[in-house]
């Protein structure tokens, strides 16, 4: 009852959208990208860090790109500051533009760092980590190969484009983002909790006393970052004393479920294929128990067709051996999780 009187639910969510900004506690802008059309999917990207785009049309932050159903690649160079120190890893936020209420179709690419994929960014993968050796203070070329999406299912091709915004160059900062995982985690319990548990009080207690610790003076700078591992420290503790965990274990194992034949050709599919294969790759390169599961077979097929290396990968993660295809219609892989 006191915590709905003071709204706490509501202030607390209020100052998470505050700081969830500030996971990124150094950025550049990425500079405009070139842009060019491609005739479908099954022509390749233009993706190598020689390609002279020169003469391609520039698409600047605030500006509008890309029409209804179209393959495409974009291409900007980069340059991490150096003087950016190694506190937390570096990546890219690329925001494409995307279509209001329709989730299932917005733009989505495989994204290259001179020449070498990295992984697959759409309106649900914002953030780009680089490879390490980008932070040498050089130039690079990134290239994204892509799709900007079918905006609806049978209508008649829209008028509308996609907005590109701000894309950026940032640096994590580690412990803002554990913080706000454990906030999410915390919120969205109390958020579900019936307000007669005793546990709801609690973890809002929690979620208070550790925003009091947390300095949100303005301008929002360093004294926040120092303020962040006392205030996780505080949350922790807050959260334990909400109550005993549950006496289950709970798994939970990532699976993509890829429309082989829908709203887009055959040949879009097969890229999806290693946009989403090449994303779940540096998922578990970012952290280290996450296991992922794909149950359709003809994908990696199709993986092992267009993207070798990939495939190659993929085998070293497997927990079930892989083994090749002998007959051309009943393809022999092992289902298996990575």
């Amino acid at each position: 009852m006191e915590h709905e009187r003071r709204s706490t639910l509501q202030k607390i969510t209020g100052r998470l959208k505050l700081i969830e900004p500030l996971v990124y506690r150094r950025r550049v802008p990425l500079g405009a990208f070139r842009y060019f059309e491609h005739a479908g999917p099954e022509e390749a990207g233009a993706v190598a860090p020689d390609v002279d785009d020169s003469l391609w049309p520039v698409v600047e932050p605030g500006t509008y790109w890309g029409q209804w159903n179209a393959s495409f690649t974009l291409r900007s160079r980069f340059r991490v500051p150096q003087d950016w120190d190694d506190a937390g890893p570096v990546g890219v936020v690329l925001n494409l533009g995307e279509i209001h209420n329709w989730d299932f179709c917005h733009p989505e690419a495989l994204v290259y760092v001179d020449g070498r994929a990295v992984a697959g960014c759409d309106k649900y993968h914002r953030l780009i980590v680089l490879p390490a050796d980008c932070c040498d203070g050089e130039e690079h070329v990134l290239a994204l190969h892509g799709y900007t999406g079918r905006w609806g299912c049978f209508e008649d091709p829209p008028a509308a484009r996609l907005l590109m915004e701000r894309c950026d160059i940032v640096q994590v900062d580690a412990a803002t983002q554990a913080l706000i995982a454990t906030v999410c985690v915390a919120l969205g319990a109390a958020e579900v909790l019936d307000d007669n548990q005793p546990a709801k009080g609690r973890i809002l207690n929690a979620l208070d006393e550790a925003f009091k610790v947390l300095d949100t003076r303005e301008p929002l700078g360093e004294p926040f970052y120092e303020s962040v591992p006392e205030a996780r420290a505080v949350l922790e503790a807050g959260l334990r004393r909400a109550g005993p965990s549950l006496d289950v274990d709970v798994t939970a194992v990532g699976h993509s479920h890829i429309d082989v034949a829908w709203l887009w050709p055959l040949a879009q599919t097969r890229r999806k294929c290693g946009r989403s294969f090449h994303t779940v790759l540096a998922l578990m390169e970012e952290f280290e128990r996450y296991r992922f599961t794909q149950s359709q077979p003809q994908l990696y097929d199709y993986v092992r067709q267009d993207y070798p290396e990939l495939f190659e990968r993929i085998k070293e993660l497997s927990l079930i051996h892989i083994s090749e295809p002998t007959r051309p219609l009943y393809i022999s892989y092992a289902v298996f999780c990575l």
